[in-house]
């Protein structure tokens, strides 16, 4: 591994301190390509295990698989345990369905993982009493795409507020996030590095997209260093790792997702007839998945029902597993089939 370098960043007027001066590394990761990749770096460039804390929001909390991967809880576990990382969960109680699903009532709340026990952060009192019934919406925006504000953001934001290790006055904290500009017109317009929402007089929060400028091959290039295998969702052709049912998705994905899961799928489906309100702003899921193909899949695959089997898996993947970088199907296919 490469020494820390000394080395500053700066992006309009906010400069990062060098990474060395932290005292604490904060990774939003998802188990996804790009937020792995930051993690990686952080490794490569020196950077001590101690130092990096990993935190994942579970878009369906601890409830019942309705939007996720069933395997990236795992995934995320035996990666962390694999380069001797600590890692929390956070979530909002109920998850994607609970919130889909509020009828007159506040959202639920927030909880997360600190010394083996679970907290709870109730609802503020500004919180409104709303009814959703509807799907977040295709957009760009934050205020219609509710699941990444509320099931990811804000969660994230709450627990940064309040966590017992973070409050201390004086802290330095770098929170370390994934987006690339290479994904979207709208991402190509962020800022590489900028004080965080929490930052204050009282303590320091900065964040660094640190692959913003990062290509794909370049991404996995840094799992062929560290010989890595990529979440399972990659090796089935999907080509990014947000939520198994992403509203984004393809025709081609949700067809993919009907072939390998049809009885996610038929709940996806069923939902969208109860609350009378399809995810997508013309096709019901069947529709849009009969338009679609299979070709991603690589059915003709020697281990693709192994690496079916470890996408559909609460636990089927074992730590060594992970010790071994496969170039995947989903590998160079754009950013088809994840936020904009």
């Amino acid at each position: 591994m490469q020494a820390v370098q000394a080395e500053r960043f700066e992006d309009k007027e906010h400069e990062l301190l060098t990474l060395s001066e932290y005292d604490v590394i904060i990774v939003q990761i998802s188990g996804g390509k790009d937020s792995v990749a930051c993690v990686l770096h952080l490794l490569e460039r020196g950077i001590s295990p101690e130092k990096i804390r990993l935190w994942h929001q579970e878009v369906d909390g601890r409830d019942r698989q309705f939007m996720d991967w069933p395997c990236t809880r795992r995934y995320l576990e035996l990666f962390a345990q694999k380069f001797g990382l600590k890692l929390e969960f956070q979530w909002r109680k109920g998850g994607f369905l609970s919130e889909l699903m509020k009828t007159n009532a506040v959202s639920a709340p927030i909880m997360f993982e600190h010394n083996g026990a679970v907290v709870a952060l109730a609802a503020g009192q500004g919180a409104k009493v709303a009814t959703r019934r509807r799907w977040p919406a295709m957009s760009a925006s934050l205020q219609t795409r509710w699941c990444s504000s509320s099931l990811k953001i804000d969660v994230s934001t709450r627990v940064l507020n309040n966590h017992p290790e973070l409050a201390r006055p004086g802290l330095e904290i770098l929170l370390v996030t994934g987006e690339r500009r290479e994904e979207s017109s709208a991402r190509a317009k962020y800022d590489e590095v900028l004080p965080h929402k929490s930052n204050s007089q009282r303590r320091r929060v900065d964040q660094w997209r640190m692959v913003i400028d990062w290509t794909e091959r370049e991404v996995w290039a840094i799992f062929e260093r560290f010989n890595l295998l990529p979440h399972p969702a990659y090796l089935l052709g999907f080509s990014r790792c947000s939520c198994f049912g992403c509203i984004f998705n393809t025709a081609d994905l949700w067809a993919m997702m009907r072939e390998i899961a049809p009885e996610r799928f038929a709940r996806l489906a069923y939902i969208e007839r109860k609350i009378q309100f399809t995810i997508d702003n013309k096709l019901t899921l069947e529709e849009k998945a009969n338009k679609g193909r299979l070709h991603r899949l690589p059915l003709d695959h020697p281990d693709f029902e192994k690496w079916k089997h470890w996408a559909l898996s609460e636990d089927a993947l074992q730590l060594e597993d992970l010790s071994g970088f496969v170039w995947p199907a989903g590998a160079m296919r754009g950013a088809d089939g994840g936020s904009p």
